[in-house]
């Protein structure tokens, strides 16, 4: 495999703003689209022996329609998840979880960013954050999990923090203060969660906690290893204080999976945003879970022990949950599983799609499904080719561990239908299209790549974590930037080394319709891309897991006020702005 430069031909604006069409370099079959990425631009996926990824000059790249905005190197490396919010006092922060504080960086002014707070959790591994509001008083849930095989079972009663393997509950109320309130471990998930969410039902706040292994699976009871823990914060507490309550768990049961590498890697959730009353998920939530091999996972959390609709069942199962560590033992009840996708690509062709357990598993490459996303609105996509209904999508995105061929796809797919049997709705989701870096089949990594066979490289260009995010247009002011229809859609992907990623939601969808194939699709569903470098070089975190420093080296890129904010895992946060992304600049937007 040579590592060519992209064939440069002529720049093709679409919209203003989207990336043209190039010549794909590929040993695929499939049709190959003729043009450009943009003015002078390279392949930004650099593999050559000269090459040092840990040298922030040598990526000094982008498609020429992001802009820097802002580089905060904070207060130590080792980041992971962030959250844009705004708070009561009319300023806006990012909360960005750390290897072992997390920081609170004002971004009121994106163009002056400035870190007012640091909760340091020394003995821990923290990756993800949420933030949620109540009466006035501000928190943060972190995820704490050691991913080090020396971590891998810990006996809670004699470190010294117990909560370095638990969620964790803290007051931020006063920024430059943040102090620890509550945390809950759940005895039989011996590393950790490893992502969390937040979700408001019926007016009450829920945690949603991804935890990927048990001690053990209790396989009599039909459970697959790892499941979500679903708890509330309960801010009726003694003296005032919030108190996490664990009331249950989301489960996959095994007969209704293909088999392979099965676990629970990340999860979303939703409550359905249609409006038509005669659907009969209107007014109901669901967890979007990323089930790894098992695919997407859709769960039904609306009748959750609550304790407002259901006092004397959240009394039950609240103390059973609590009684028992939150095990399997007392602990049971289950949000019940009412949809699944995981009918993965197949990419040689041989009928059967890819994965462990039917060929060509490829680093997971197409199926090892690690985050998932439903789109913050039902959109009308019949200028797309669509009936004229509204339709619901959900974004899948792999993490790929070491390659022979390929980066990491990202699929799209519409979840609007359903069916009902006996009273059961059950999602009937099917797939729009998929997409994957351009230059992608040029590229393979880690020690399976047959040109680059480096153990060290593993994740190196792979997708993580995304946004995706809905634009209403008004011809005016809010110019349609892609195909029409009175909205635009954008996913804001973050590559680990790959770097920023800007893809149009509706070329994907129009795809789908059109049959166009996937080359061309990558092509043409790509609007920008990022690499950022503030740092001088990247800082290894001294983890077996995660020993890198590259730059960049991207956990996450969120949007944000007309505004996209990455975290760097060895460097910092970033902030950048992609050109159409100006005119929302101040415009609120439902984003989930």
């Amino acid at each position: 495999m040579d590592i060519r430069v992209v064939a440069l031909v002529v720049l093709v604006v679409m919209g203003g703003s989207m990336l043209g069409a190039y010549a794909i370099l590929s040993g695929d079959e499939e049709s190959r689209a003729d043009g450009s990425w943009g003015d002078g631009f390279l392949d930004p996926l650099i593999q050559t022996e000269e090459h040092d990824h840990r040298n922030s000059s040598e990526h000094n790249m982008s498609s020429g329609n992001i802009a820097y905005v802002e580089f905060n190197e904070l207060t130590n490396p080792g980041n992971a998840e962030i959250q844009v919010m705004p708070a009561p006092d009319g300023r806006t922060y990012v909360y960005q979880a750390g290897w072992s504080e997390v920081h609170i960086i004002d971004v009121t002014d994106p163009y002056n960013t400035s870190v007012v707070g640091v909760y340091n959790d020394p003995n821990t591994q923290v990756l993800d954050v949420k933030y949620i509001e109540w009466n006035g008083d501000e928190y943060l849930i972190l995820q704490n999990q050691l991913v080090d095989p020396g971590y891998a079972d810990p006996n809670v009663g004699n470190w010294d923090d117990p909560v370095q393997v638990s969620v964790t509950l803290i007051d931020v109320t006063d920024k430059a203060n943040p102090h620890y309130v509550d945390s809950w471990y759940d005895f039989d998930h011996p590393t950790g969660p490893h992502n969390l969410y937040t979700q408001m039902v019926d007016g009450q706040w829920y945690l949603l906690v991804a935890n990927p292994d048990y001690t053990q699976c209790d396989i009599g009871q039909g459970d697959a290893c790892g499941g979500i823990t679903i708890a509330h914060l309960n801010f009726d507490g003694l003296q005032g204080l919030p108190r996490i309550v664990k009331v249950g768990e989301a489960e996959v049961a095994w007969d209704t999976t293909r088999g392979g590498w099965i676990y629970i890697h990340d999860m979303t959730s939703q409550t359905w945003p249609g409006t038509d009353q005669a659907d009969a998920r209107y007014g109901r939530t669901y967890i979007y879970g990323a089930y790894w091999e098992a695919g997407l996972r859709i769960f039904d959390i609306s009748d959750v022990p609550h304790p407002v609709n259901s006092p004397l069942l959240y009394l039950f199962h609240g103390s059973a949950c609590r009684a028992s560590g939150g095990t399997q033992a007392m602990c049971n009840w289950r949000a019940p599983e009412v949809g699944h996708w995981d009918d993965f690509a197949d990419l040689d062709r041989d009928g059967e799609l890819d994965s462990s357990q039917t060929g060509n598993v490829n680093g997971g490459r197409a199926s090892y499904i690690h985050y998932a996303e439903p789109f913050p609105e039902m959109v009308d996509t019949s200028h797309l080719g669509g009936d004229g209904s509204m339709r619901h999508l959900t974004t899948l995105a792999v993490e790929v561990l070491s390659t022979t061929e390929g980066t990491g796809m990202v699929y799209l797919l519409d979840t609007t239908n359903y069916t009902m049997n006996n009273g059961n709705l059950h999602f009937q989701p099917s797939l729009y299209s998929t997409w994957e870096i351009p230059t992608a089949w040029e590229h393979c990594f880690g020690e399976d790549c047959a040109d680059y066979p480096l153990g060290e490289e593993w994740l190196l260009f792979s997708p993580h974590n995304l946004d995706s995010v809905y634009f209403p247009t008004n011809g005016d002011t809010l110019p349609d930037n892609s195909l029409g229809g009175g909205w635009d859609g954008r996913l804001y992907i973050g590559h680990y080394h790959g770097g920023l990623w800007i893809i149009d939601v509706e070329t994907m969808i129009a795809a789908g319709h059109s049959g166009q194939s996937r080359n061309d699709t990558n092509v043409a569903a790509t609007i920008g891309f990022y690499l950022p470098h503030g740092g001088e070089s990247g800082e290894p975190m001294g983890s077996e897991f995660y020993d890198f420093g590259w730059i960049p080296f991207i956990w996450t890129a969120e949007y944000y006020g007309g505004y996209t904010y990455m975290s760097g895992i060895t460097s910092g946060l970033y902030i950048t702005q992609l050109d159409i992304d100006q005119p929302y600049e101040g415009v609120l937007l439902n984003n989930g």
